[in-house]
């Protein structure tokens, strides 16, 4: 079993990757949507993180943890940021391994983690996939998807690991700066040199 690791900065186009390997039949696994139903659901995360923002607004008017409201303060806070990422990350890494455990039938299986080299979790994969976008189509995207304003859009990309540091660091790199044939061909290209 060959297992890969997906990432990209913010914007980059990453989840677009994701769903193409999954038409392919690649099971993935998704470190967001980990951490998300970790917020959302577990209780010991929902503590420990309802203590670190204590005296703030975190909360929605159903009482879940608004992950948005959490968002806004991590990304002009790194020490709130790296003590949230201490709570998520081990937990989330355990998932992946539990879903790598449970594939290993499959040929190949992919976890998608957008903070794959921030958490230092290349061990856990035997090729790493790095998504690229220039910073400009990365603005526009957050800005138009998202609704956030020039400025929260930097703060996000800005609270990354550059993608010039990442390049060196990743396997394989898949440009997104054109259309999406051009990026399903680098997609295509990419799986079949996975082995090489």
């Amino acid at each position: 079993m060959l297992k890969v690791g997906l990432t990209g900065n913010i914007a980059s186009g990453k989840s677009i990757v994701q769903s193409y390997f999954e038409k392919k039949g690649i099971p993935v696994i998704d470190a967001d949507w980990i951490c998300h139903r970790l917020l959302d659901s577990n209780e010991e995360v929902i503590e420990k993180v309802s203590k670190l923002f204590e005296g703030k607004d975190i909360f929605l008017d159903d009482g879940r943890l608004g992950r948005h409201k959490i968002g806004l303060i991590v990304f002009s806070n790194p020490e709130k940021m790296e003590a949230l990422e201490n709570i998520l990350h081990p937990l989330a890494e355990k998932k992946i391994l539990e879903f790598f455990e449970e594939h290993q039938k499959e040929e190949i299986v992919a976890a998608s983690v957008p903070l794959l080299f921030e958490a230092n979790m290349q061990n856990l994969f035997d090729r790493t996939i790095l998504v690229c976008a220039d910073k400009k189509i990365r603005l526009q995207r957050l800005m138009n998807r998202n609704g956030y304003s020039l400025e929260h859009a930097l703060e996000r990309i800005n609270s990354q690991v550059s993608q010039e540091e990442k390049r060196y660091m990743a396997d394989f790199i898949i440009e997104n700066n054109n259309d999406l044939i051009e990026l399903e061909t680098q997609i295509n290209k990419t799986i079949e040199r996975l082995w090489t």
